[in-house]
């Protein structure tokens, strides 16, 4: 079975016969794994960068991604300029965003 398009073709064995082999590894990396795990343990505490995190202990977002925000913060400042608060001002731009793109595929 095979459907021939204007891009190629799509062949559901070919597909079927690929998830099965991304099936079959998963499988194999998933078996190769340690067996030491023991529910209701020690292993089940949290902990934060090898501690034992405080009882009742919250870590939100801004501290797990501190990182991340760090290295984009010119970025982040740079997007805090167009950011106003007021939903006309993202309505706008998400109309001329919509209108480049139907540029670009009516163009191409």
């Amino acid at each position: 079975m095979r459907l021939v398009t204007g891009q190629g073709y799509w062949s559901p064995l070919v597909w079927l016969a690929l998830a099965a082999g991304v099936a079959l590894l998963a499988w194999a990396f998933w078996s190769r794994g340690r067996r030491t795990y023991k529910a209701g343990t020690e292993q089940d505490q949290p902990f934060l960068s090898g501690e034992r995190a405080p009882e009742g202990a919250h870590v939100g977002a801004p501290h797990l991604y501190w990182g991340f925000a760090q290295a984009l913060q010119p970025v982040m400042d740079w997007l805090r300029a167009f950011h106003s608060g007021f939903l006309g001002d993202y309505v706008t731009w998400m109309v001329v965003l919509l209108a480049v793109a139907l540029l670009v595929v009516v163009l191409t």
